[in-house]
């Protein structure tokens, strides 16, 4: 017995060391078969134009002109748009892009360490530092950044991404001690998500205001003006603010027999009422049981999702009040921008796009509808829209004015990214690059 323990022992020692080996690099006795275990079948069929395998599944991936810049637990890095080879890497907790087209850089930085490096996304080269900043928040002509010299002494700035150069300052209370890294909650709305497509990370327009959450207190900046409201506004205890459109929104829930009284109001830079919605529509802010407001409203900044005292929901124009688009009962909207809504009717068997503007706010325009499995999802995204449908699993991709078909290939992968040039597919550690043209 003693003998055969033994045998089996140098076996194992045998085998943990052949592993060492060939994982290291050192020693590949089967090449075609360790080439096999790490490469992957295509993603898509038709084939994507490249596919890579990469390290780590990314945190973030965002498309530029010529680049794609992936955020990883501790690293970011940069690989080409037309190729998908890697052009640079460096270490980092957190990443973001700022900046409009021509002049696009990567912000990157480490957890809980003051400062940032601001990064050419084409040659991975560091343009400048920074060395007291807390926290930025990034967007396409500006980069909004947190720096304080006491606990209760703040000074928030925006600077001209590439350059640095100051635009605007305005002094807030502490808050290096609640906000840090990229782009840390606001209270503004969240985009409406959707199964198998990832979020949006490209830097989008900066709101009219921003809404900083402090101490229970909401300071609201005004980007145009480059200062802060004078007083703070300070929520009741049932009472939730969003700052969306210009506005500062107070929407207060109340426990009533059998539900919840909600109110809401919109109020402007000076505190003066603009709009209030009639009672019982709400801006689906309560999750949960009770009453309490644990969500914040989907929508953009000029536009907010609604919903009537009878279930229907609504589209806002947030600056107004005035109601933009009325879906039908059992009808959602299930993407929103600026100018288009896309709405998915009661049954889930057909999407619809319309085109909304608060000058003629009960006739939006519809534009087109196509028919979808009901478990498809839809966004948004760069200049087009992206539906995954079901049976079988496919991505198509959309003109949104026409509802054209730019291109669609069979996958079961996510939709990591698009814009009007192209979509990137990721399963797992692959990612795949689908070019339109």
């Amino acid at each position: 017995m003693a003998q055969a323990r033994s045998g089996t022992g140098w076996l194992v020692a045998a085998a943990v060391a052949m592993t060492v080996l060939v994982s290291t690099g050192v020693w590949n006795p089967f090449p075609g078969l360790w080439d096999w275990i790490n490469t992957s079948g295509p993603i898509a069929d038709p084939p994507t134009r490249w596919q890579e395998r990469l390290g780590g599944t990314p945190q973030t991936v965002t498309l530029l002109g010529d680049q794609l810049i992936l955020e990883h637990r501790d690293s970011v890095e940069a690989r080409s748009r037309a190729t998908g080879r890697r052009i640079w890497s460096t270490p980092a907790d957190w990443a973001a892009v700022a900046g409009p087209p021509e002049r696009t850089v990567v912000v990157a930085g480490t957890l809980l360490v003051k400062g940032y490096q601001v990064i050419d996304p084409a040659t991975g080269l560091v343009v400048r530092r920074d060395d007291k900043a807390s926290a930025v928040w990034t967007y396409d002509d500006q980069l909004v950044e947190v720096s304080c010299r006491t606990p209760q002494d703040c000074e928030l700035t925006a600077r001209e991404p590439a350059s640095g150069d100051e635009k605007w300052s305005t002094g807030l209370p502490g808050m290096g001690f609640v906000l840090f890294a990229d782009n840390p909650d606001l209270l503004g709305s969240v985009p409406v998500t959707a199964e198998r497509i990832a979020p949006s990370h490209q830097p989008g327009k900066m709101p009219q205001l921003l809404g900083f959450p402090v101490d229970g207190k909401v300071y609201v900046v005004s980007p145009a003006r480059g200062e802060a409201m004078r007083d703070p506004v300070e929520p009741g205890r049932r009472e939730r603010i969003i700052v969306a459109g210009g506005r500062v929104v107070h929407s207060v829930a109340t426990p009533r027999e059998g539900g919840c009284d909600v109110r809401v109001t919109a109020r402007d830079s000076t505190g003066t009422v603009v709009w209030s919605l009639p009672k019982g529509q709400h801006l689906r802010t309560i999750g949960g049981g009770g009453c309490d407001q644990r969500d914040q409203p989907a929508g953009t900044d000029t536009v907010l999702v609604s919903v009537l005292p009878d279930g229907r929901e609504q589209l806002l124009d947030a600056g107004l009040g005035k109601a933009v688009l009325t879906c039908a009962e059992g009808e959602h909207v299930v993407a929103v921008d600026s100018e288009r809504a896309l709405v998915r009717s009661a049954d889930g068997k057909k999407l619809t796009m319309y085109e909304h503007d608060a000058d003629r706010p009960a006739k939006p325009k519809q534009l087109w509808s196509r028919k979808v499995d009901p478990g498809a999802s839809a966004a948004m995204r760069g200049g087009v829209v992206v539906l995954v449908d079901r049976a079988p699993d496919r991505v198509i991709v959309l003109e949104p004015g026409t509802g054209r078909v730019r291109r669609e290939v069979k996958t079961e992968a996510e939709v990591v990214a698009a814009d009007a040039k192209g979509l990137l597919l990721g399963q797992r550690r692959d990612l795949g690059y689908l070019a339109f043209d």
